[in-house]
Protein backbone atom coordinates (compact mmCIF):
# COMPACT_ATOMS: atom_id res chain seq x y z
CA UNK A 1 0.00 0.00 0.00
CA UNK A 2 1.11 3.57 -0.71
CA UNK A 3 1.48 5.83 2.33
CA UNK A 4 0.55 9.50 2.57
CA UNK A 5 1.61 11.38 5.71
CA UNK A 6 -0.33 14.23 7.22
CA UNK A 7 1.17 15.55 10.45
CA UNK A 8 1.35 12.67 12.93
CA UNK A 9 -1.33 10.72 11.07
CA UNK A 10 -0.76 8.49 8.08
CA UNK A 11 -3.10 7.52 5.25
CA UNK A 12 -2.35 4.14 3.64
CA UNK A 13 -3.96 3.84 0.20
CA UNK A 14 -5.25 0.45 -0.90
CA UNK A 15 -3.50 -0.46 -4.20
CA UNK A 16 -6.73 -2.19 -5.29
CA UNK A 17 -8.25 1.26 -5.64
CA UNK A 18 -11.95 2.05 -5.14
CA UNK A 19 -10.76 5.05 -3.00
CA UNK A 20 -10.21 2.85 0.05
CA UNK A 21 -7.58 3.85 2.62
CA UNK A 22 -6.48 2.98 6.15
CA UNK A 23 -6.15 6.01 8.43
CA UNK A 24 -3.53 5.44 11.12
CA UNK A 25 -3.54 7.69 14.21
CA UNK A 26 -2.27 7.46 17.79
CA UNK A 27 -5.67 6.13 18.85
CA UNK A 28 -5.82 3.30 16.30
CA UNK A 29 -6.54 2.39 12.67
CA UNK A 30 -9.71 3.15 10.75
CA UNK A 31 -10.87 2.20 7.26
CA UNK A 32 -12.09 5.23 5.28
CA UNK A 33 -13.41 5.92 1.80
CA UNK A 34 -11.98 9.16 0.38
CA UNK A 35 -13.18 11.22 -2.57
CA UNK A 36 -13.66 14.78 -3.68
CA UNK A 37 -16.93 16.63 -4.14
CA UNK A 38 -16.38 19.59 -6.47
CA UNK A 39 -12.72 19.60 -5.52
CA UNK A 40 -13.29 19.38 -1.74
CA UNK A 41 -11.97 16.24 0.03
CA UNK A 42 -14.71 14.19 1.78
CA UNK A 43 -14.39 11.05 3.89
CA UNK A 44 -16.74 8.18 4.75
CA UNK A 45 -15.71 6.11 7.78
CA UNK A 46 -16.17 2.38 7.16
CA UNK A 47 -15.03 0.85 10.46
CA UNK A 48 -12.15 0.18 12.80
CA UNK A 49 -9.31 -2.21 12.04
CA UNK A 50 -8.93 -5.12 12.87
CA UNK A 51 -12.63 -5.52 13.71
CA UNK A 52 -13.26 -4.75 10.03
CA UNK A 53 -10.80 -6.74 7.93
CA UNK A 54 -9.27 -5.81 4.57
CA UNK A 55 -11.56 -8.07 2.51
CA UNK A 56 -14.74 -6.65 4.10
CA UNK A 57 -13.44 -3.08 3.81
CA UNK A 58 -12.84 -3.62 0.09
CA UNK A 59 -16.38 -4.94 -0.36
CA UNK A 60 -17.78 -1.86 1.42
CA UNK A 61 -15.70 0.50 -0.72
CA UNK A 62 -16.76 -1.35 -3.87
CA UNK A 63 -20.42 -0.96 -2.86
CA UNK A 64 -20.00 2.79 -2.26
CA UNK A 65 -18.44 3.26 -5.70
CA UNK A 66 -21.27 1.25 -7.28
CA UNK A 67 -23.86 3.40 -5.48
CA UNK A 68 -22.05 6.56 -6.55
CA UNK A 69 -22.04 5.35 -10.15
CA UNK A 70 -25.79 4.70 -9.86
CA UNK A 71 -26.34 8.36 -8.98
CA UNK A 72 -26.88 8.03 -5.23
CA UNK A 73 -25.73 10.60 -2.69
CA UNK A 74 -23.35 8.18 -0.98
CA UNK A 75 -22.58 10.68 1.77
CA UNK A 76 -26.25 10.58 2.77
CA UNK A 77 -27.02 6.88 2.20
CA UNK A 78 -23.90 5.76 4.03
CA UNK A 79 -24.67 7.85 7.07
CA UNK A 80 -22.49 10.96 7.04
CA UNK A 81 -24.81 13.67 5.75
CA UNK A 82 -25.20 15.45 2.47
CA UNK A 83 -22.62 15.96 -0.23
CA UNK A 84 -24.16 19.30 -1.24
CA UNK A 85 -21.11 21.56 -1.02
CA UNK A 86 -20.97 24.90 -2.73
CA UNK A 87 -17.90 25.84 -4.74
CA UNK A 88 -16.59 29.18 -5.88
CA UNK A 89 -18.17 30.32 -9.10
CA UNK A 90 -14.70 31.39 -10.20
CA UNK A 91 -13.48 27.78 -10.67
CA UNK A 92 -11.53 27.58 -13.93
CA UNK A 93 -10.80 24.81 -16.34
CA UNK A 94 -7.25 23.52 -16.16
CA UNK A 95 -6.51 25.02 -19.57
CA UNK A 96 -7.67 28.48 -18.44
CA UNK A 97 -5.60 28.23 -15.27
CA UNK A 98 -2.55 26.91 -17.17
CA UNK A 99 -2.66 29.82 -19.63
CA UNK A 100 -2.76 32.26 -16.71
CA UNK A 101 0.08 30.41 -14.95
CA UNK A 102 2.35 30.37 -18.03
CA UNK A 103 1.51 33.98 -18.78
CA UNK A 104 2.65 34.95 -15.31
CA UNK A 105 5.90 33.02 -15.72
CA UNK A 106 6.57 34.74 -19.05
CA UNK A 107 5.97 38.23 -17.68
CA UNK A 108 7.37 37.59 -14.21
CA UNK A 109 4.12 38.68 -12.58
CA UNK A 110 3.18 35.50 -10.69
CA UNK A 111 2.69 36.61 -7.10
CA UNK A 112 3.11 33.20 -5.48
CA UNK A 113 6.01 30.81 -5.86
CA UNK A 114 8.80 31.33 -8.33
CA UNK A 115 8.10 34.54 -10.23
CA UNK A 116 9.70 33.46 -13.49
CA UNK A 117 11.42 30.68 -15.42
CA UNK A 118 14.14 30.60 -18.01
CA UNK A 119 12.69 30.84 -21.54
CA UNK A 120 13.88 27.27 -22.21
CA UNK A 121 12.02 25.99 -19.12
CA UNK A 122 8.83 27.78 -20.14
CA UNK A 123 9.18 26.25 -23.60
CA UNK A 124 9.54 22.78 -22.05
CA UNK A 125 6.46 23.36 -19.89
CA UNK A 126 4.42 24.46 -22.91
CA UNK A 127 5.51 21.35 -24.79
CA UNK A 128 4.62 19.11 -21.85
CA UNK A 129 1.17 20.71 -21.72
CA UNK A 130 0.52 20.06 -25.40
CA UNK A 131 1.88 16.49 -25.37
CA UNK A 132 1.00 15.23 -21.91
CA UNK A 133 -1.61 17.30 -20.11
CA UNK A 134 -3.96 19.13 -22.46
CA UNK A 135 -5.88 16.10 -23.73
CA UNK A 136 -6.00 14.61 -20.23
CA UNK A 137 -7.17 17.48 -18.03
CA UNK A 138 -7.41 20.60 -20.21
CA UNK A 139 -11.21 20.70 -20.36
CA UNK A 140 -11.70 19.60 -16.72
CA UNK A 141 -12.52 22.06 -13.98
CA UNK A 142 -9.37 22.42 -11.91
CA UNK A 143 -11.44 21.55 -8.82
CA UNK A 144 -12.39 18.19 -10.35
CA UNK A 145 -8.84 16.93 -10.90
CA UNK A 146 -7.87 14.17 -8.45
CA UNK A 147 -4.55 12.81 -7.28
CA UNK A 148 -5.40 9.53 -9.04
CA UNK A 149 -5.81 11.41 -12.33
CA UNK A 150 -2.38 13.01 -12.02
CA UNK A 151 -0.81 9.73 -10.93
CA UNK A 152 -2.16 8.03 -14.06
CA UNK A 153 -0.70 10.74 -16.30
CA UNK A 154 2.76 10.32 -14.80
CA UNK A 155 2.51 6.54 -14.57
CA UNK A 156 1.69 6.26 -18.28
CA UNK A 157 4.97 8.05 -19.05
CA UNK A 158 6.87 5.81 -16.62
CA UNK A 159 5.25 2.73 -18.19
CA UNK A 160 6.81 3.75 -21.50
CA UNK A 161 10.21 3.74 -19.80
CA UNK A 162 10.91 7.47 -20.03
CA UNK A 163 11.77 8.26 -16.41
CA UNK A 164 13.35 11.65 -17.18
CA UNK A 165 10.17 12.82 -18.95
CA UNK A 166 8.02 11.42 -16.13
CA UNK A 167 10.02 13.29 -13.49
CA UNK A 168 9.87 16.54 -15.45
CA UNK A 169 6.12 16.17 -15.98
CA UNK A 170 5.58 15.49 -12.27
CA UNK A 171 7.64 18.55 -11.32
CA UNK A 172 5.68 20.75 -13.75
CA UNK A 173 2.33 19.54 -12.37
CA UNK A 174 3.43 20.05 -8.77
CA UNK A 175 4.51 23.63 -9.51
CA UNK A 176 1.32 24.40 -11.44
CA UNK A 177 -1.11 23.10 -8.82
CA UNK A 178 0.85 24.71 -5.99
CA UNK A 179 0.44 28.02 -7.81
CA UNK A 180 -3.26 27.31 -8.52
CA UNK A 181 -3.99 26.66 -4.85
CA UNK A 182 -2.16 29.82 -3.82
CA UNK A 183 -4.28 31.69 -6.40
CA UNK A 184 -7.48 30.01 -5.18
CA UNK A 185 -9.52 33.24 -5.26
CA UNK A 186 -9.01 33.23 -9.02
CA UNK A 187 -8.74 29.53 -9.86
CA UNK A 188 -11.21 28.18 -7.26
CA UNK A 189 -8.76 25.43 -6.17
CA UNK A 190 -8.79 24.81 -2.41
CA UNK A 191 -6.89 21.52 -2.19
CA UNK A 192 -3.73 20.60 -4.11
CA UNK A 193 -4.13 17.18 -5.85
CA UNK A 194 -0.45 17.16 -6.90
CA UNK A 195 0.91 17.59 -3.39
CA UNK A 196 1.88 13.91 -2.99
CA UNK A 197 2.89 13.30 -6.60
CA UNK A 198 6.23 11.48 -6.45
CA UNK A 199 9.36 12.34 -8.38
CA UNK A 200 12.03 9.69 -8.90
CA UNK A 201 12.19 5.95 -9.36
CA UNK A 202 9.10 3.96 -8.41
CA UNK A 203 8.34 0.28 -8.44
CA UNK A 204 7.37 -0.97 -11.89
CA UNK A 205 3.72 -1.86 -12.29
CA UNK A 206 2.78 -5.50 -12.77
CA UNK A 207 -0.98 -5.08 -13.10
CA UNK A 208 -2.81 -6.94 -15.83
CA UNK A 209 -6.46 -7.91 -16.17
CA UNK A 210 -7.49 -11.50 -15.55
CA UNK A 211 -10.13 -13.20 -17.71
CA UNK A 212 -13.07 -12.13 -15.54
CA UNK A 213 -11.83 -8.54 -15.43
CA UNK A 214 -11.46 -8.51 -19.22
CA UNK A 215 -15.04 -9.72 -19.52
CA UNK A 216 -16.33 -7.01 -17.18
CA UNK A 217 -14.39 -4.34 -19.05
CA UNK A 218 -15.72 -5.49 -22.43
CA UNK A 219 -19.27 -5.43 -21.06
CA UNK A 220 -18.79 -1.99 -19.47
CA UNK A 221 -17.66 -0.57 -22.81
CA UNK A 222 -21.05 -1.46 -24.32
CA UNK A 223 -22.54 1.53 -22.47
CA UNK A 224 -19.77 4.02 -23.32
CA UNK A 225 -19.73 6.42 -26.29
CA UNK A 226 -18.72 4.34 -29.30
CA UNK A 227 -15.59 6.38 -30.07
CA UNK A 228 -14.19 5.60 -26.59
CA UNK A 229 -15.31 1.96 -26.61
CA UNK A 230 -13.65 1.42 -30.00
CA UNK A 231 -10.37 2.95 -28.82
CA UNK A 232 -10.17 0.83 -25.66
CA UNK A 233 -11.08 -2.34 -27.51
CA UNK A 234 -8.57 -1.67 -30.27
CA UNK A 235 -5.88 -1.21 -27.64
CA UNK A 236 -6.72 -4.56 -26.07
CA UNK A 237 -6.98 -6.31 -29.45
CA UNK A 238 -3.60 -5.08 -30.72
CA UNK A 239 -1.45 -4.52 -27.62
CA UNK A 240 -0.36 -1.06 -28.77
CA UNK A 241 0.32 1.94 -26.53
CA UNK A 242 -2.35 4.50 -25.71
CA UNK A 243 -0.66 7.30 -27.69
CA UNK A 244 -0.34 4.99 -30.68
CA UNK A 245 -4.06 4.13 -30.57
CA UNK A 246 -5.61 7.52 -29.80
CA UNK A 247 -3.33 9.35 -32.22
CA UNK A 248 -4.12 7.06 -35.18
CA UNK A 249 -4.81 8.85 -38.45
CA UNK A 250 -6.28 7.64 -41.72
CA UNK A 251 -2.81 8.12 -43.27
CA UNK A 252 -1.52 5.31 -41.07
CA UNK A 253 -4.11 2.82 -42.32
CA UNK A 254 -3.40 0.57 -45.29
CA UNK A 255 -6.83 -0.75 -46.43
CA UNK A 256 -5.38 -2.99 -49.15
CA UNK A 257 -3.17 -4.89 -46.68
CA UNK A 258 -5.40 -4.32 -43.63
CA UNK A 259 -2.63 -3.14 -41.37
CA UNK A 260 -1.41 -0.11 -39.43
CA UNK A 261 1.71 1.72 -40.58
CA UNK A 262 3.01 3.65 -37.56
CA UNK A 263 5.84 6.06 -38.31
CA UNK A 264 9.00 6.11 -36.24
CA UNK A 265 8.13 9.62 -35.09
CA UNK A 266 5.17 8.18 -33.17
CA UNK A 267 7.01 5.21 -31.69
CA UNK A 268 8.90 5.11 -28.41
CA UNK A 269 11.93 3.40 -29.99
CA UNK A 270 11.92 5.66 -33.05
CA UNK A 271 11.39 2.76 -35.45
CA UNK A 272 8.47 2.49 -37.87
CA UNK A 273 6.07 -0.28 -36.95
CA UNK A 274 3.67 -2.39 -39.02
CA UNK A 275 0.70 -3.94 -37.19
CA UNK A 276 -1.17 -6.50 -39.35
CA UNK A 277 -4.40 -6.59 -37.35
CA UNK A 278 -6.98 -9.37 -37.00
CA UNK A 279 -10.55 -9.40 -38.27
CA UNK A 280 -12.19 -7.80 -35.20
CA UNK A 281 -9.61 -5.03 -34.97
CA UNK A 282 -10.03 -4.33 -38.67
CA UNK A 283 -13.83 -4.14 -38.24
CA UNK A 284 -13.30 -1.39 -35.64
CA UNK A 285 -10.84 0.48 -37.87
CA UNK A 286 -13.16 0.22 -40.87
CA UNK A 287 -16.08 1.55 -38.83
CA UNK A 288 -14.01 4.47 -37.58
CA UNK A 289 -12.94 5.37 -41.13
CA UNK A 290 -16.59 5.49 -42.13
CA UNK A 291 -17.68 7.53 -39.08
CA UNK A 292 -15.90 10.80 -39.79
CA UNK A 293 -14.06 12.87 -42.37
CA UNK A 294 -11.47 13.87 -39.76
CA UNK A 295 -7.90 12.66 -40.41
CA UNK A 296 -8.01 11.13 -36.91
CA UNK A 297 -9.59 7.74 -36.32
CA UNK A 298 -10.79 8.90 -32.90
CA UNK A 299 -11.56 12.57 -33.55
CA UNK A 300 -12.58 15.38 -31.27
CA UNK A 301 -15.72 17.17 -32.49
CA UNK A 302 -15.19 20.36 -30.52
CA UNK A 303 -16.12 23.29 -32.71
CA UNK A 304 -13.78 26.07 -33.69
CA UNK A 305 -10.53 24.14 -33.47
CA UNK A 306 -8.13 22.39 -35.84
CA UNK A 307 -8.59 18.62 -36.25
CA UNK A 308 -7.32 16.66 -33.25
CA UNK A 309 -8.00 13.38 -31.56
CA UNK A 310 -10.43 13.02 -28.66
CA UNK A 311 -9.42 14.53 -25.32
CA UNK A 312 -10.76 14.25 -21.80
CA UNK A 313 -9.07 10.88 -21.39
CA UNK A 314 -8.98 11.07 -17.59
CA UNK A 315 -12.74 11.70 -17.40
CA UNK A 316 -13.45 8.78 -19.69
CA UNK A 317 -11.12 6.51 -17.72
CA UNK A 318 -12.84 7.39 -14.45
CA UNK A 319 -16.24 6.77 -16.03
CA UNK A 320 -15.16 3.38 -17.40
CA UNK A 321 -13.49 2.35 -14.13
CA UNK A 322 -16.69 3.08 -12.22
CA UNK A 323 -18.78 1.15 -14.76
CA UNK A 324 -16.52 -1.88 -14.37
CA UNK A 325 -16.67 -1.64 -10.57
CA UNK A 326 -20.47 -1.61 -10.80
CA UNK A 327 -20.37 -4.90 -12.74
CA UNK A 328 -17.91 -6.47 -10.29
CA UNK A 329 -19.75 -5.40 -7.12
CA UNK A 330 -22.62 -7.96 -7.25
CA UNK A 331 -19.97 -10.70 -7.33
CA UNK A 332 -18.41 -9.30 -4.15
CA UNK A 333 -15.21 -8.61 -6.08
CA UNK A 334 -12.91 -5.63 -5.95
CA UNK A 335 -11.51 -4.36 -9.23
CA UNK A 336 -7.95 -3.08 -8.51
CA UNK A 337 -6.84 0.22 -10.02
CA UNK A 338 -5.83 -0.13 -13.66
CA UNK A 339 -4.57 2.06 -16.47
CA UNK A 340 -4.72 1.90 -20.25
CA UNK A 341 -1.12 0.71 -20.32
CA UNK A 342 -2.21 -2.30 -18.26
CA UNK A 343 -4.21 -3.43 -21.31
CA UNK A 344 -0.90 -3.76 -23.15
CA UNK A 345 0.45 -5.91 -20.31
CA UNK A 346 -2.83 -7.87 -20.39
CA UNK A 347 -2.36 -8.64 -24.09
CA UNK A 348 1.21 -9.85 -23.53
CA UNK A 349 0.38 -11.95 -20.45
CA UNK A 350 -2.60 -13.73 -21.99
CA UNK A 351 -1.09 -14.17 -25.46
CA UNK A 352 1.99 -15.78 -23.91
CA UNK A 353 -0.27 -18.19 -22.04
CA UNK A 354 -2.24 -19.56 -25.00
CA UNK A 355 -1.63 -23.31 -25.32
CA UNK A 356 -2.86 -26.19 -27.46
CA UNK A 357 -4.48 -29.29 -25.84
CA UNK A 358 -1.00 -30.82 -25.41
CA UNK A 359 0.26 -27.78 -23.52
CA UNK A 360 2.43 -26.37 -26.30
CA UNK A 361 2.44 -22.59 -26.70
CA UNK A 362 0.71 -21.38 -29.85
CA UNK A 363 2.53 -18.05 -30.22
CA UNK A 364 6.29 -17.70 -30.02
CA UNK A 365 7.36 -15.21 -27.36
CA UNK A 366 9.46 -13.13 -29.75
CA UNK A 367 6.48 -12.83 -32.13
CA UNK A 368 4.47 -11.24 -29.30
CA UNK A 369 7.39 -8.91 -28.57
CA UNK A 370 7.50 -7.88 -32.23
CA UNK A 371 3.74 -7.15 -32.25
CA UNK A 372 4.41 -4.78 -29.34
CA UNK A 373 7.43 -3.21 -31.11
CA UNK A 374 9.77 -4.24 -28.32
CA UNK A 375 13.45 -4.22 -29.16
CA UNK A 376 14.96 -7.69 -29.64
CA UNK A 377 18.33 -7.78 -27.94
CA UNK A 378 21.54 -9.69 -28.49
CA UNK A 379 22.88 -11.12 -31.72
CA UNK A 380 19.35 -11.87 -32.96
CA UNK A 381 18.38 -8.22 -32.71
CA UNK A 382 21.48 -7.18 -34.68
CA UNK A 383 21.44 -9.71 -37.52
CA UNK A 384 17.79 -10.73 -37.95
CA UNK A 385 16.24 -8.09 -40.23
CA UNK A 386 13.10 -10.10 -41.11
CA UNK A 387 9.90 -8.04 -40.68
CA UNK A 388 7.94 -11.05 -39.29
CA UNK A 389 4.81 -9.74 -40.96
CA UNK A 390 3.05 -13.11 -41.32
CA UNK A 391 4.02 -14.14 -37.80
CA UNK A 392 2.62 -10.94 -36.32
CA UNK A 393 -0.64 -11.40 -38.25
CA UNK A 394 -0.94 -14.97 -36.98
CA UNK A 395 -0.20 -13.90 -33.40
CA UNK A 396 -2.95 -11.29 -33.43
CA UNK A 397 -5.44 -13.65 -35.05
CA UNK A 398 -4.81 -16.28 -32.36
CA UNK A 399 -5.13 -13.62 -29.65
CA UNK A 400 -8.45 -12.43 -31.11
CA UNK A 401 -9.78 -15.98 -30.98
CA UNK A 402 -8.75 -16.31 -27.35
CA UNK A 403 -10.22 -12.90 -26.51
CA UNK A 404 -13.54 -13.87 -28.11
CA UNK A 405 -13.61 -16.94 -25.84
CA UNK A 406 -12.99 -14.74 -22.79
CA UNK A 407 -15.66 -12.12 -23.53
CA UNK A 408 -18.13 -14.61 -25.00
CA UNK A 409 -18.75 -12.65 -28.19
CA UNK A 410 -17.53 -9.83 -30.40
Amino acid sequence: MAVKHGGEDAIILDPHGNRLALKVTKSGKTWVWRARVRGIPRVITLGRFPALGLADARIKACKIVADLNAGEDVYLTHGVGTSDISVSATAMTCEEAWDRYIGGLETGTNVHGKSGNKPSTISYKKGAWRRRFQSEIGSSLITDVTDDTLFDIIQSIRDDGDMAAANSAAAYLKAFFKWAKAERRTTGLRSNPAEDLSIGATRKRQRFLNAMEIRWLWMALDDQPLVWADAYRLGLLTGQRRTEIFGLTSFEINPAERHLELSGARMKNGNSHIVPVGDQAWAIIKRRLQQSTSPYLFPSHRTGEAPRHISGFSKSMERIREAVVKLAAPEGCAFPHWTFHDLRRTFSSHANGIRDPQGNRLIAKDHIERVMSHAIGGVEGIYDRNDYYAEKRRALQIWEKRLSEIVGRF
